[in-house]
């Protein structure tokens, strides 16, 4: 089942295009990797695809409904009550946690679902505790983001991602902000989610990462997609341009 179509996107700023004419898909259960250099336009595109940006061409579609569509030149976006619906199929982690620094980890995690999707508070409880089962951070419960490692702040942020029940995660580079010893324990998370056919879509530089736990890898470059297909068909592109980025990382 097709989850989000994004078609003819396009994006400036200041009479700059970051987006040219951007078309995706993302099907159920499938890990798709963002790569490509800085500026290239990756987070730019989650951002357009979360509507923390307006759009300035194409069409935004979630599960059949749809969030924006091109008008005379210009992008309409749903009415707010729809808006409202589809932005609860997807939630996004940033590459900085964005956790309340004054909430325990316990209410970092209830706090959205219990906002949001007005569960009540022994629900959202049970729904953070299974969470921080999952991804190791049961003892951590009743600790503040400030005694706790990058790392553990991250899964955290992923717990509280989790917690509002997304058909699909987008990833901002969620690596980024580690140290590389704690790098690790994030992606090991990520490719736990992926066995269970967690619909994802992460911009990251970890290549290794990105060929090992994705379905598809885009590769863009200069607000286009340059390349894309399985992680065989990446890693063994003829494209010069392709073969050059990620012979950088993998030197």
């Amino acid at each position: 089942m097709e989850l989000l179509s994004m078609t003819h996107v396009q994006k400036e700023f200041d009479g700059l295009e970051v987006l040219k004419d951007i078309s995706l898909t993302v099907n159920e259960g499938e890990v798709v990797s963002i790569i490509g250099p800085s500026g290239s336009g990756k987070s730019t595109l989650l951002r357009c695809a979360t509507m923390l940006e307006t759009m300035d061409g194409g069409e935004l579609i979630y599960l059949g409904k749809t969030a924006c569509h091109e008008e005379n030149g210009k992008c309409v976006y749903a009415s707010k009550a729809e808006l409202k619906e589809i932005r609860g199929y997807f939630n996004l982690v940033f590459q900085n946690f964005n956790l309340f620094p004054h909430f325990s980890v316990l209410k970092n995690i209830m706090d959205a679902p219990m906002i949001v999707d007005k569960v009540s508070k022994k629900e959202a409880e049970e729904r953070a505790i299974k969470l921080l089962d999952q991804l190791g951070l049961s003892d951590k419960k009743d600790a503040y983001p400030y005694q706790l490692s990058g790392g553990q702040q991250q899964r955290v942020s992923i717990a509280r991602a989790l917690a509002l029940q997304p058909k699909i995660l987008f990833f901002d580079e969620p690596t980024s902000a580690l140290d590389p010893e704690l790098t690790g324990e994030v992606l090991k998370v990520i490719k736990e989610l992926a066995k269970e056919h967690m619909t994802m879509i992460i911009v990251t530089h970890e290549m290794q990462f990105a060929r090992e736990v994705s379905d598809r890898i885009i590769f863009m470059e200069e607000g286009v997609i340059r390349a894309q297909g399985s992680p065989d068909e990446l890693f063994g592109s003829t494209d010069e341009r392709v073969r050059e980025f990620i012979g950088k990382f993998n030197a």
